[in-house]
Order: structure tokens, then sequence, then C-alpha cells
């Protein structure tokens, strides 16, 4: 088996061994030691890979992040698009649940869960002022821009609308994703357009 190879099955070994433990005893309580017993290794094998658990976790959301499917735009103007989107996210949360689960509930990693919390942030801020700018082009043809500010703070906003998102992903994992994707999807955008993002 060469190097590289088999350094990829020892790092899936460890994030397995890892997933599995924050989901019987939480984050706080899993060890290095326990990772290494668990994936049958010691724990410089470990060390060669991680520096510790946080690093580990931290690394997983990297790999992951890259998976979530962003290129939609779960913000548009249309509401049918909007649904699509949002269920291929909760879709793909689902099809991962294993991963996601523990990381996210209760007795998962708090940096894994703020560290959605940003991703959702940035990417919304991102769809926002292309919204923005579009919306901006359009209204200078037609009116003179609306100069009001808005009640809450952009930045705010976004937070908010992070923190119900990661929160209700937790919640929806947590509790067996009893409700469809589909029928999250139009949860979620039934409830942000009803409020601020209307």
């Amino acid at each position: 088996m060469s190097q590289s190879l088999q350094a990829a099955r020892m790092r899936r070994l460890i994030r397995q061994a890892f997933v599995e433990l924050v989901d019987e005893k939480g984050f706080t309580e899993v060890t290095v030691s326990d990772i290494a017993a668990r994936a049958m290794i010691n724990r410089a094998t470990f060390y060669r890979y991680y520096r510790d658990k946080h690093h580990l976790a931290e690394q997983i959301f990297t790999e992951i992040a890259a998976e979530i499917p962003l290129d939609a735009d779960p913000s548009g103007d249309d509401l049918a698009d909007r649904v699509r989107s949002w269920t291929r996210i909760f879709e793909h949360f689902a099809a991962n649940a294993k991963l996601f689960r523990p990381l996210l509930g209760r007795r998962g990693d708090p940096a894994f869960a703020a560290r959605l919390r940003e991703l959702c942030v940035e990417v919304a801020r991102k769809r926002l002022r292309a919204a923005e700018r579009t919306r901006a082009r359009d209204s200078a043809r037609r009116d003179p821009p609306d100069r009001t500010p808005p009640a809450i703070p952009g930045d705010l906003a976004l937070v908010l609308a992070a923190n119900h998102i990661v929160a209700t992903l937790s919640w929806w994992l947590e509790n067996g994703h009893r409700h469809t994707p589909e029928q999250m999807a139009k949860t979620i955008v039934e409830f942000f357009s009803h409020g601020y993002f209307r």
C-alpha cells in the first residue's frame, strides 16, 4: 500500500473513532488516548496526523465545509428555487447525519458549531451583497434608492439567521430527522421570508 493511501486510511480510522466517541461520551470527555484505542493505533500515530482533538475537529470541518452544496442560492427571489436550494442542503446533512449529529449536538464540539455559523454568515453576506447590487441597479433605472436604514444592523441579522439555521439543523439531526428535507426547507424559507429577509 502506498504511503498516501495508508495515510488516507489512517485519517479515516481516526476520524471514525473520534466521531463515534463524541456520540457516546461527548466532545469534552473524549481524549486522544480514547481515540487511539478506538482506532487501534498508538498515540504517536495520532500525533503524526493531528496536534490534538481540536485540530482533528477543525480538519473534519474544513473537509465537510467544502462538500456542503452552497453553490445554489437559497436567498434568491424565486420561492421555488429557494426551497430547492435549501432542500439540497438538508439532504446533504441527512446523508451525513452520522458525522454531523455528534459534532453539532448538545455534547458536540462548540467550535465546530461556531465554524458552521461563521460559514453561514459568510455565504449569506456574499449573497445579500450581490442581491443589493442587483436591486440598486434595477431601482436606479426606475426610482431613487430608499435611504432608510434597516431596523436591525445587517451583520446582526446575519448572525441571528445563522444561529437559527445551525440550531435548527442540530435539532433536526438529534431528533432523527423525522421531517423530510423538503419540509425543513419550506419551513426555513417561510420563517425567514416573514421576518427580516422579506
